[in-house]
């Protein structure tokens, strides 16, 4: 993934809620919806391309009620660290596959 790539991923507000939601235990999606109140259709979406992105995947599937299969899905990130430098924001991610990365974000794009 690239830089800039991730940069407007974590920026997002949306992306952040869905990450944070199943950071520490495996959710579903209706569970996120539930969690974080972002709708349905959005959170399937974001889904799609965070999972492309190797932020969040599936890790398991559990049953409704009504017999329908509900993938469980768990974030990636393992940790963050936010701090300023030189009147930049800088956050930087690490992944539970990967080493540190170092995403530089301005500060004005996360108010």
């Amino acid at each position: 993934m690239n830089y800039l790539m991730a940069q407007k991923i974590f920026v997002d507000e949306r992306s952040t809620k869905i990450l944070t939601a199943a950071l520490y235990r495996p959710r579903t999606a209706l569970d996120m919806c539930r969690v974080t109140g972002i709708p349905v259709a959005k959170l399937f979406s974001r889904l799609k391309v965070l999972e492309k992105r190797g932020l969040i995947k599936r890790v398991s599937v559990t049953y409704a009620l009504d017999g329908r299969e509900m993938p469980l899905y768990q974030s990636m990130l393992f940790d963050a660290f936010v701090f300023m430098e030189n009147g930049k924001l800088k956050a930087t991610f690490r992944l539970e596959s990967c080493g540190q990365k170092d995403y530089t974000v301005d500060a004005e794009a996360l108010l």
